[in-house]
This record gives structure tokens, sequence and C-alpha cells, in this order.
């Protein structure tokens, strides 16, 4: 009688095992890489019996290829802002509901009013945190001297020839707009010279460039595969946490100045799901969490008030109003985008 209670005990625990697993929902996220606490997504799932599926993506143009030509489902994506215009032009993004974002407060007004400039009305974007590019380089191969200038042409030093120690992002946007902006050029400027001012840096530039790539010098600029690398500052920092090695710099001339965002996409299964992962992320603890793992600027009000005085006090991370003024914002350019896209593509093939 006892081996068969057992028996019925083991059985049921097992339905029970089978059944917890069958109900158990799946939100499905794409993200880029190193951009999230996994610790936040570990809590997230604990709290609401759910399972987060994450997957990453090194570029704008990478992620939405995968979307419109893969068959995997997504619920939530994290796309800057000009490719917030784009999806939300091709109909791709489902329109917020901000009822069911009781922390939506948090955010910073300021930088929802930016946010317009690409998402008019905040409509279908949440913004998740926003960054600037910059250089990172390994102090064991590449001195002050070097660097002392500052400027994005450290690009074009002697130094670096027949090195093949350099490299830049595999992002059309970032490595033209670098070459526009040292030119004295709005990285948004698509006019005649300004293209033709940006081929001719850029050309000099690559005799020193070995690859354009996204995630690949994260870890070559520590082994000092790559001695210098252009990087968004975030990821930057987490690296130089890791290793002393390691410096950065914002160039002198002026940069990029992005935002990424949270969307919905309108193919999702698991919408109620995506909007309690997005309102967990703004609660202002865990956008602070989330701030100091990712090295990023929150655009969380409440959270920002919030983050250590070695994080909101770092010039590389939150510069002076003088730097910010030499930035420009990444805007959406419709049919122009195809000469930038052209300039890079020539740059890659030579």
């Amino acid at each position: 009688m006892k081996k068969i209670m057992l028996i019925l005990v083991a059985v049921l625990a097992m339905l029970m095992l089978t059944s917890c697993g069958k109900d158990q929902r799946v939100l499905y996220v794409f993200n880029w890489t190193d951009y999230i606490d996994p610790g936040l997504i570990e809590r997230f799932e604990e709290e609401n019996n759910c399972k987060v599926k994450l997957s990453t993506y090194d570029s704008n143009e990478n992620m939405l290829i995968k979307i419109k030509s893969s068959r995997e489902s997504f619920d939530l994506v994290f796309p800057s802002g000009d490719h917030v215009t784009i999806m939300s032009q091709s109909e791709l993004l489902e329109p917020l509901d901000k009822t069911k974002l009781l922390n939506y407060p948090n955010l910073d007004p300021a930088l929802l009013q930016k946010a317009e400039t690409f998402d008019p009305g905040n409509k279908y974007s949440i913004p998740y945190f926003w960054g600037l590019t910059g250089m990172i380089y390994n102090k064991s191969f590449v001195n002050e001297e070097i660097i002392t200038s500052r400027s994005w042409n450290i690009l074009a030093n002697d130094f670096f020839k027949t090195k093949n120690k350099v490299t830049m992002l595999d992002d059309a946007r970032e490595v033209v707009g670098a070459a526009l902006i040292y030119s004295g050029y709005d990285l948004n400027d698509t006019s005649e010279a300004a293209i033709a001012k940006a081929r001719e840096v850029l050309s000099v530039w690559d005799q020193n460039i070995t690859q354009f790539d996204s995630d690949s010098y994260k870890n070559e600029v520590q082994d000092g595969t790559s001695w210098l690398a252009q990087a968004y500052n975030g990821d930057a920092l987490q690296l130089m946490e890791q290793n002393q090695d390691l410096g950065f710099f914002l160039p002198a001339e002026g940069t990029s100045l992005w935002m990424d965002n949270v969307v919905i996409l309108k193919s999702s299964k698991n919408k109620d799901l995506a909007y309690k992962f997005i309102d967990f992320l703004l609660d202002a603890e865990n956008a602070k969490v989330n701030s100091e793992y990712t090295q990023y600027a929150t655009p969380n009000k409440a959270a920002s008030e919030m983050i250590s005085t070695e994080l909101s006090g770092n010039p590389l991370i939150y510069p002076s109003q003088e730097y910010l003024d030499k930035c420009y914002m990444i805007k959406f350019l419709g049919e122009d985008i195809k000469k930038i896209d052209s300039v890079y593509e020539s740059i890659k093939m030579q």
C-alpha cells in the first residue's frame, strides 16, 4: 500500500511540474548585447512566474533585417531613435497604452520631449538609455602622446599604419557620422559637399582600419588584437571596470548622441507580459540598478536622483552642456539614408 501511495505521489508531482512548465509564459526580448542587468531579468521571472528569452543584436540594421525576415517572434525590441521612426512607418509597432505603465511618470519630461523628434507624441516608444560614441584604446600599446588631441583624426595617425589594430563600428550612421562631424558638418547632413568630404576623410582613415565590427572589439581591445576602436561609451566603461589598461575619450570635435528605446512589436503574442516588463524597467530602483550595471545615462528622472555620484559625476556618461552642444542626435533621413549607406559600403569594400 505504501509503495502504491509513493508511486501516486510521484506521478502527481510529475504532472504538477509538467503543468507548471506548460503554463509558464515566455517573453521574447530582442536587445543589444550587454545592455541589461541579468539580475533584473531573473527577478522579473521569479515575480511573474515566466521565462524571459533574451536574444541580442549588434546593430539597428541587423535587428531590423532579422525582424522582417525571421519566423522567430519577438515581443520587445530596443531600437535607436531613427529606427523607431522606420519601424513605426513600416507598421511594425504597437501603439502604447500608457495606462498600463504605472511608472511612466518616472521618465524625464525633457527627454520625452527630445524623443518626440523621432516618435511624435511618444506614441510607440519608451526611452531606455541615452549615450555617446567615442574611442576606446589599450594603454599598453597606445600612449598618452598618441591620443593627446582627443580628435576623431587619431584614426589617420601614422602610428597605426600597417599594424592592423584599429576598428570602427559596423554602423553606417556612426562611421560616416564621425567623418561628417570631424569635417565640421552635422552628422545628419547629406548635402553634396558634406558627403564628398566624408568620403574623402574615410578613405584616409580606412588605410588604418582593420574591420568594421560592433561586438568583437570588446574582447579584442583587451587582449591586444585591437589597440583602438570606435565604441559606445557605456560599453567602454563596462570594459574599463574590468581592465585598468583601457582608456576612453569623447572626441573633441563632438560626436553622435543617441537614444535607445523599448517598443512592443505589433506581432507580439505576449503584450500584457511585455507591458509588465516595461513597467518593471521603469521602476526607479530597477532603473537605477540597470544604469549602474550598463554604465549608460538613464532617462528615468526618479532613478537619476538615486544613482551613485561616481556615475552621475562621470563626464564620459554625463558630459557638460558645452560638450553636448557639439553633439548631434541621429535623425531619421528617409530616402537620403541611401547617400550615407553608399559611402559606408564603398569604404567597407576598399
